[in-house]
């Protein structure tokens, strides 16, 4: 799927009669691209690694307690 900003500066790139300077562009335009889909996936990637461990602390006090509670009776 092909977003509004890209196709903007597809057809901008499509215009500079440059042709080296349009083929620097647009090597510009996809490592940005690259850069924002990397981010993204870093994103659910930390987004996934807080869940989990929040999900482990939560275990984690939850058994002590458990065991504080054995070992208090």
């Amino acid at each position: 799927m092909t977003t509004a900003p890209a196709v903007r500066v597809s057809r901008m790139l499509d215009q500079i009669d440059d042709p080296e300077r349009a083929t620097l562009l647009r090597g510009l335009w996809r490592i940005y691209q690259l850069g924002r889909r990397v981010a993204h996936a870093y994103r659910a990637y930390l987004s996934l690694v807080e869940r989990l461990l929040s999900t482990f602390v939560t275990t984690v006090v939850c058994l002590v307690e458990a065991s504080i509670d054995i070992f208090t009776e």
